[in-house]
C-alpha cells in the first residue's frame, strides 16, 4: 500500500469536509385516539381521578404495571390521559421525559401520575417516592405541577405525594 494507502485516507478525509449536512424539518402533533364523556366536573380529589379512569381502564386488575398519565386544563378538568409506560410484576420503567413532552402536547401544565400494583398492595415502594420526587422537581423547573402520583391495589389506592 505505501503512498497510495495513504493518499486514498487523505481523498476520503477531504470527500468528507466537503460533504454538506443534513438535518430534517419535522411537525410534532398530538394524535387523538379514543374521546371518553365524563362528568366535566373539576377534579379535587384522588377518589375524583381514581373514579373516573376506573370507567375506562381496570388497573386493579391488571397482570403488570400500568403508568398513565392524566393531564389537565387550568380548571382542573381532564383534557386528556395517555398509558406513558407498561412493565413488568414488579416494576415499570418510566421515562420521564415522555411525561413531559404528552403533557406538553396536550397544552397542560398540570398533571398526575397513576399506577397499579399487580401485587394488590397500594403501598408506595421507595422507587416510588424517588421517581415522584425526582417528576417533581422537574416539574417545578418547567413551570408545571405534578399534582399527585395515585398508586392502586387491589381495592383501594393511597397517594404517593
Amino acid at each position: 500500500m505505501g503512498q497510495n494507502g495513504r493518499l486514498d485516507d487523505l481523498l476520503l478525509l477531504e470527500k468528507a469536509r466537503n460533504k454538506k449536512m443534513k438535518y430534517s424539518k419535522i411537525k410534532l402533533q398530538m394524535l387523538r385516539e379514543k374521546n371518553f364523556e365524563y362528568d366535566s366536573k373539576r377534579i379535587k380529589s384522588a377518589e375524583d381521578i381514581v373514579k373516573t379512569i376506573n370507567q375506562y381502564e381496570e388497573l386493579e386488575k391488571a397482570t403488570q404495571e400500568n403508568v398513565l398519565l392524566i393531564c389537565l386544563d387550568t380548571k382542573n378538568k381532564i383534557i386528556c390521559y395517555s398509558e406513558i409506560a407498561k412493565g413488568g410484576l414488579d416494576s415499570c420503567y418510566i421515562d420521564i421525559t415522555t411525561i413531559f413532552k404528552t403533557a406538553l402536547l396536550c397544552n397542560s401544565n398540570k398533571f398526575i401520575l397513576i399506577h397499579n400494583h399487580p401485587s394488590g398492595t397500594a403501598k408506595a415502594s421507595q422507587q416510588d417516592i424517588r421517581i415522584t420526587k425526582r417528576i417533581k422537581d422537574m416539574a417545578e423547573i418547567m413551570d408545571m405541577q405534578l399534582l399527585d402520583h395515585i398508586i392502586i391495589g387491589e381495592n383501594d389506592f393511597i397517594s404517593c405525594m
